[in-house]
């Protein structure tokens, strides 16, 4: 009876409410209705409520801490078993909405994406910002733990995060483990796809902003490496600052849900793990489009961009470089040429 009587929408203020579970409780509610239709629909005179089962789930992902602490809170009142079945259940029910709250842009979404860019940052042509970022796990079987093996020590997931210039992520991959170099990640994406298609199809005049540890392509623009006149440093500035937002974004990820901070592990097997990260994703994107407020954006230190590698695309890779680097400096002559700063 317990578990009925504490109902944390009536018990808590709404401040309350946004500290333990991240949501607004307005918004909370509607992530509940959403998420109803693939919860589980058990017929057990003591089964555990739903809106309890999400709850609990959102408890472990605002805080990442062991389930048992979750499970002892006396809003929950459940057993670590039972917090353990809580966040498979909601993680898998969130993967399945993904593709409602994490959508790649269309090419008639473009101009829009460009604008915001442009305004906010005077770079034109970005339609998304690019990073990887590792999100420890436990140590996976040894059959496979070469595959997680992080260089910094442990095991990860590198899950490569695209966003666009209001935090939205716009794609995502959490399949690769830590030893996959970001560059192999990104070709191996539906987004790098999807870019390549538009190139070869005509559509030239777009681009994601990636630091140094991507390929230079005519979808994706990295700095350069070693700066010849006063325009390319000021190329180099605004990519800078630029892209400094996904690395805002995937800190506040990070500070909304700890459980993928570099101070917690997911202690899971690597697909359950993706999942909580993939669910973490939605959520994510949840609260920015509902203006969700936040106070403190964690940011870890950034990781030092590795030499490109991996195998060439299904265009020659040196055709592609020698495109590439024609498009970046017509950007540089264009936008940051005559761009005199005070």
């Amino acid at each position: 009876r317990l578990r009925d009587d504490q109902n944390p929408f009536e018990i808590t203020t709404d401040e309350h409410f946004i500290d333990l579970y991240r949501f607004p409780k307005a918004l909370c509610l509607e992530l509940i209705n959403e998420l109803m239709p693939f919860m589980p629909n058990s017929q057990r005179r003591h089964a555990v409520p739903s809106h309890v089962i999400i709850l609990s789930a959102l408890r472990f992902f605002a805080t990442g801490s062991f389930q048992r602490s979750v499970g002892q809170d006396s809003l929950s009142a459940l057993s670590q078993t039972s917090v353990s079945r809580c966040v498979q259940v909601v993680a898998t029910a969130l993967n399945n909405i993904a593709h409602r709250h994490i959508k790649f842009p269309k090419r008639e979404d473009f101009p829009a994406l460009k604008i915001k860019f442009m305004e906010k940052y005077q770079f034109p042509g970005i339609i998304g910002l690019i990073d990887g970022t590792h999100i420890k796990i436990s140590a996976p079987k040894k059959e496979i733990e070469h595959v997680y093996y992080c260089r910094k020590g442990g095991h990860s997931k590198n899950v490569m995060i695209i966003c666009g210039a209001d935090y939205i992520v716009l794609s995502a991959s959490a399949r690769f483990g830590g030893t996959a170099h970001d560059t192999y990640v990104w070709r191996r994406s539906r987004a790098c796809r999807a870019l390549e298609e538009l190139y070869k199809a005509g559509e030239r005049d777009f681009w994601l902003l990636g630091d140094s540890g991507y390929p230079l392509q005519p979808w994706l623009m990295t700095p350069i490496s070693a700066t010849s006149c006063t325009a390319e440093e000021r190329y180099n500035i605004a990519h800078k600052s630029t892209r400094a937002l996904v690395e805002r974004c995937i800190g506040l990820l990070k500070s909304r849900f700890r459980c993928l901070s570099k101070e917690r592990a997911l202690f899971y097997s690597p697909p359950k793990a993706g999942l909580i990260i993939n669910a973490c994703l939605v959520l994510h994107n949840y609260l920015i489009r509902a203006r969700a407020p936040f106070d403190e954006i964690y940011l870890e230190d950034s990781d030092e961009p590795e030499e490109c590698g991996g195998p060439s695309s299904a265009i020659s890779t040196q055709n592609i470089l020698s495109i590439a680097k024609r498009q970046r400096l017509q950007i540089v002559q264009n936008a940051f040429t005559n761009n005199i700063q005070n």
